[in-house]
């Protein structure tokens, strides 16, 4: 299973309804690369598939830029969106490591144990 972050509004406007099975492939190709892009995982599998997919939405390829408008969506926009959501999981991973750990143990106090 992979991790990935979870943020729905961008998504949306690429879940929009469209009555051609060959545009909704598209759409779902390019959400899956977002998802990709924006991994968390540390496992080999997933960190190729996060390379393989900033490489395609970042790189300028032809080959993105045409699956984003068969898709009838703005290629920039998924490129936006793309980073925002990346960025985003930076500042949250950074915020959970500045959390204080704290854990349970009898007897012992100090700033980072709990005692019972």
């Amino acid at each position: 299973m992979y991790n990935v972050i979870k943020f729905q509004a961008p998504f949306e406007r690429l879940k929009l309804y469209d009555s051609s099975p060959d545009i909704n492939l598209r759409k779902a190709i390019i959400t899956q690369a977002i998802i990709d892009a924006s991994n968390i995982s540390d496992s080999k599998e997933a960190k190729k598939l996060e390379i393989e997919a900033k490489a395609w939405i970042f790189g300028g390829s032809e080959a993105f830029k045409e699956m984003c408008m068969e898709a009838s969506i703005d290629p920039s926009f998924i490129v936006r969106i793309t980073k925002d959501i990346i960025m985003l999981h930076k500042e949250q991973a950074r915020l959970k490591k500045r959390k204080p750990n704290l854990t349970l143990s009898k007897g012992i106090k100090n700033q980072n144990k709990i005692s019972i």
